[in-house]
């Protein structure tokens, strides 16, 4: 996921130094969307991990599997809009529909990953100081990707009033591909393992 992403990162910047911007600009789309998939192909399965060692909260499951399948869906819409603007239909539009809809799926999103951090941080048993910072790190962490969302959003849709669709859409892909770079879900078990071992090791 997080190779995925850096793609996405990598291309957007080539697109944005290149001249023909809207052909970078309908593949980078489509590696969003496949990073969106395997993004929520991630979370789906930390969350059948906490599934199989807890089996309390049926309903706080279904409100968390619920949210999220959206990262999974918008990135197979965004990787449909790349392959149907890769071939030439309004490419400029329909990449910057598919970053306004990533927007709008990460900040849907981040509740459902919150849920599942706040999941792991207790299903670990880690000390009370450990699970302190570990929330904390990755409210940070949502945080950021609510406003990353929220920044797409409004470049994806500044992209379809202006005559700079592809640049302003291109650097939309841009933070798209970093929020989920920096998502907290596998900090937060890095760092929990980090606290148990340290504490094992004392």
């Amino acid at each position: 996921r997080a190779a995925a992403a850096i793609g996405v990162i990598v291309l957007a910047s080539i697109g944005l130094a290149r001249a023909d911007t809207g052909f970078m600009m309908s593949i980078t789309t489509i590696v969003l969307g496949a990073t969106l998939v395997l993004y929520g192909g991630t979370i789906a399965a930390e969350c059948s991990k906490l599934l199989a060692m807890v089996s309390e909260g049926t309903m706080g499951t279904v409100e968390l599997a619920g949210g999220m399948s959206v990262e999974m869906l918008v990135g197979g819409s965004a990787i449909v809009l790349g392959i149907l603007g890769l071939i030439g239909y309004a490419p400029a539009t329909l990449d910057a529909c598919a970053v306004i809809a990533a927007g709008g799926g990460l900040i849907l999103g981040a509740s459902g990953l919150q849920r599942l951090n706040t999941l792991k941080v207790e299903a670990a048993q880690a000390s009370s100081i450990a699970q302190s910072v570990a929330k904390s790190a990755t409210m940070g962490a949502i945080a950021a990707q609510v406003a990353a969302g929220g920044a797409a959003i409004v470049l994806g849709i500044i992209a379809l009033t202006t005559s700079h669709t592809a640049v302003l859409t291109l650097i939309g892909l841009l933070v798209l591909g970093a929020s989920v770079v920096v998502s907290g879900t596998a900090m937060t078990g890095r760092m929990l393992r980090m606290f148990n071992g340290g504490s094992k090791a004392a």
